[in-house]
């Protein structure tokens, strides 16, 4: 609350009191002084007359008895009295006949009285040595005087009266008395403009400025603030609801900042690197972990900076003409982009990036705003993950392949050493040299056959297409991954025709093929189960199924298996989520198809149909 200094919202309304106030005590005033003047005025020629009446008593007692001296002693002793400036006696023409000062005695006055019956009256008026209040009173005749000044038919009026005051001292005295009663109204109205002023504070001013400063403070994020107004008139009130929303508020901000939380949990549990561009001014607004991970920059380098900050460590924008720039190629057309970038490090190296970005617009304040979100992907480190994969399924194999070579390896010694051992003693027969010879020759072979099945595997795409037998690259695959199934409790079983099948394809794809769809079997049976393996010629198509009885999948998760990077193993161990997607691209090269139907807890098959050449093997030799 503002209370060390006038706010200025204070500041204009005791500016506008203030001048309210003294228009209207001037006004006031104004009329107070005029009205009070005109009253002592009024009040003082009331006195002037009546004193008028008395002096005209003792002037016409003297009149009567013919005391002329004694009637010019009366008027020039009044004449010397404090506030009298002159007393004059006219006759009805206006002849004055005594006057306290003699220089005036003999002057001709503008008739004062014209009928007999004017009242008496009193006047201010400036006579030429300063202003005055003139009384002015009629001496009627009477029967009394009849004598002297004749009838009263004829002479109603024997004299006039006049008497002049200072009026200096009365107009003194009347301002005197005017200012101070005009000061004791301005105290009276300056005491109840600060009685206005304490309540219109407290009760108004004091309020609103508590209101602005607790709006201030949640416009600078300050959400616990509250206002506390005693009372429970409107402002009051009005506090109560500013409270109540600031509480509404602070609640939604909670669950946006929650949002916002999940929404970062989410992109930062995401393998690939996301960032969402404010279009408009290219600023990165959102961004996860792997990303910056990426960069090699923490967060608050790449959130709030330029995008070409963060990704090319440039400090003005990329040329649209050497690069692919997302904000220009999307500006006219809405369609998701790919492409590949070489980003830049903090500390100067460069990884190669695959980017893809797609425009969202959402809507705000200030109208629809474009965002461009990009999702980064490593090259390097998906060539890593592909390779660490193939390394952990080539252990597999060499696990299986040690388990059939070594088998092989053992008969081999035994009848080496059973043929030393006849050696040496002597008891050696051509027949059973023959045996023993015949015995190390086969197991060789096996051994050779393992070999075989190994390099056929491993060896890379030859990009020219051969005649591949169906029949061999099945079998073989099973044979590789027997000692994988007897680990893991699971029995392989396997249903070919008699007569060879065969197919124009690279022979290493479609070992591969069968490989990852029997190593999947395997991955979704973690307690054991039963695996096999159909061939059946359809046609003039080749048609295999692979069947387990394991965990199923949902109809969701078959939706996305052959996505790539999609994982979703039974056993709970991460995969590179490409095995399938390699699948699928191996059989749509050959013309072929895949299909997947799985029923959660008991079971999968995949079906894959292959053109043959020519039908089979036989019709072709």
């Amino acid at each position: 609350m503002m209370t060390d200094a006038l706010s200025p919202l204070k500041r204009h309304i005791l500016i506008r009191l203030l001048l309210a106030a003294g228009v209207l005590s001037a006004l006031l005033l104004v009329v107070f002084l005029t009205a009070y003047r005109s009253q002592m005025v009024d009040e003082r020629s009331r006195a002037s007359l009546g004193f008028n009446l008395l002096l005209q008593a003792a002037l016409e007692n003297a009149m009567l008895k013919r005391d002329v001296p004694g009637l010019a002693d009366i008027v020039a002793r009044l004449g010397s009295q404090p506030g009298i400036r002159s007393v004059m006696i006219l006759n009805p023409l206006g002849e004055v006949r005594f006057a306290s000062p003699s220089d005036k005695i003999g002057l001709k006055l503008p008739a004062l009285v014209t009928a007999p019956d004017t009242p008496p009256s009193a006047e201010f008026r400036n006579d030429g040595g300063g202003e005055v209040l003139r009384s002015v009173n009629p001496v009627r005749n009477q029967p009394a005087c009849v004598p002297c000044h004749g009838a009263v038919a004829t002479h109603p009026v024997n004299g006039i009266l006049v008497v002049d005051y200072d009026a200096g001292e009365i107009r003194a005295q009347s301002w005197k008395s005017a200012l101070a009663f005009a000061g004791a109204g301005i105290g009276v109205l300056a005491l109840i403009l600060a009685v206005l002023w304490r309540s219109l504070s407290r009760r108004v001013l004091e309020p609103v400025a508590a209101l602005g400063a607790a709006s201030a403070a949640l416009e600078q994020g300050r959400l616990g603030e509250r206002v506390h107004l005693e009372g429970d008139d409107e402002l009051a009130q009005l506090g109560a609801r500013f409270n109540r929303m600031a509480e509404r508020l602070e609640a939604q901000m909670a669950r946006v900042r929650i949002h916002e939380a999940y929404l970062q949990d989410i992109l930062d549990g995401l393998p690939d690197g996301v960032r969402v561009i404010r279009a408009d001014n290219m600023e990165v607004v959102l961004a996860n972990h792997a990303f910056c991970e990426q960069v090699g920059r923490p967060i608050t380098e790449v959130v709030g900076l330029p995008c070409h900050r963060s990704s090319h460590n440039r400090t003005t924008p990329c040329v649209p003409t050497l690069v692919v720039c997302p904000l220009a190629e999307l500006k006219a057309c809405s369609a998701p982009l790919k492409f590949v970038h070489h980003h830049q490090r903090s500390d100067g190296s460069q990884f190669p990036a695959e980017v893809h970005a797609t425009v969202v617009e959402l809507d705000n304040a200030a109208g629809r705003t474009r965002y461009i979100v990009e999702s980064v992907r490593d090259l390097g480190q998906s060539v890593r993950i592909s390779h660490e994969q193939r390394l952990s399924e080539l252990g597999v194999l060499a696990a299986g392949i040690a388990h059939e070579i070594h088998n092989p390896l053992g008969s081999v010694r035994l009848g080496v050493q059973g043929l030393l051992r006849e050696v040496r003693e002597g008891r050696i027969l051509p027949e059973q040299i023959i045996d023993y010879m015949g015995l190390i020759d086969q197991e060789i072979d096996n051994c050779i056959a393992v070999t075989r099945r190994l390099l056929l595997l491993a060896r890379p795409p030859s990009g020219s297409l051969q005649l591949v037998v169906i029949n061999d690259a099945l079998s073989d695959t099973l044979r590789l991954l027997e000692f994988d199934a007897h680990a893991r409790g699971i029995t392989q079983q396997a249903e070919q025709p008699e007569l060879p099948l065969r197919l124009f394809a690279d022979e290493a794809e479609l070992r591969m093929i069968f490989l990852n769809l029997v190593q999947n079997a395997h991955h979704a049976m973690p307690e054991g189960g039963m695996l096999r393996a159909r061939l059946v010629h359809d046609g003039d198509h080749a048609q295999i199924e692979i069947t387990d009885n394991g965990v199923g999948m949902a109809a969701e998760t078959v939706a996305q298996i052959f996505d790539p990077f999609f994982s979703h193993r039974a056993d709970r161990i991460a995969g590179t989520g490409l095995g399938l997607t390699i699948v699928k691209n191996f059989v749509e090269r050959m013309g072929g198809t895949i299909t997947v139907a799985s029923t959660p807890s008991q079971g999968t098959i995949f079906t894959l149909r292959l053109p043959l050449a020519d039908g089979s093997l036989e019709n072709n030799t």
